[in-house]
């Protein structure tokens, strides 16, 4: 992916301090996703808008950082907005990328033709099914998303630059992907735990009538 190797061309201290805040948004994700259940999409909204917008205006504007920046946040903060307001739509997309993230990483290492069409089939089941199961799948869905943020930010400080590479390969036994996935599930894994622990479902309403 071209975006994410374009990240290496940023000054070290805006990389390494957006690496910094990815990774505390991300553990945000995993271990209270569902309790700041709002937030999290906030974000959600402000990462989509932001980014898209951000990269349209460095096309259209590459010398100007300020332009671009300035774009990028307000975007960003109309799409926050927006997902808040459209609640069902910000559960929907979070399952949908927890899903699509989970199955392209189960069918990277495959030589299946179909693998596309699988991801983009549990990506669309995974958003749909958030909207019916929403505490338990957005419970999956957040501790799956920011054990991957908390993982790849952690990495980066690690092995440097050269692991945005790494991330974008596919998973395959024998190779670095694999502890990266092992590292991935173990985090989501506790991420799963704590937030089923913290979280309780709310009880249904009992009406009492009187004759």
């Amino acid at each position: 992916m071209e975006s994410l190797s374009s990240l290496q061309d940023l000054p070290e201290t805006t990389l390494n301090g957006g690496v910094a805040i990815a990774i505390a948004v991300g553990t945000l994700y995993c271990f209270l996703g569902y309790r700041t259940l709002k937030v999290v999409i906030s974000l959600l909204g402000f990462a989509i808008a932001g980014v898209t917008i951000g990269s349209l205006a460095a096309w259209a504007a590459p010398d100007n950082n300020a332009v671009q920046a300035g774009a990028a946040v307000i975007a960003g903060l109309m799409g926050a907005a927006t997902l808040l307001f459209l609640y069902r739509v910000g559960v929907f997309l979070l399952g949908l990328l927890a899903s699509a993230l989970v199955s392209y990483a189960l069918t990277a290492g495959t030589s299946d033709p179909n693998a596309l069409w699988i991801v983009l089939g549990c990506a669309l089941g995974g958003g749909a099914m958030a909207l019916i199961l929403e505490r338990t799948l957005m419970i999956l869905a957040t501790a799956a998303l920011g054990a991957w943020i908390v993982v790849c930010g952690v990495g980066f400080f690690l092995v440097g630059p050269k692991f945005l590479e790494i991330v974008q390969q596919p998973v395959e036994l024998g190779k670095d992907e694999k502890l990266l996935l092992i590292s991935w599930s173990t985090l989501a894994a506790a991420g799963i735990l704590a937030q089923f622990a913290t979280s309780k479902a709310k009880p249904r309403e009992v009406v009492v009538t009187r004759e």
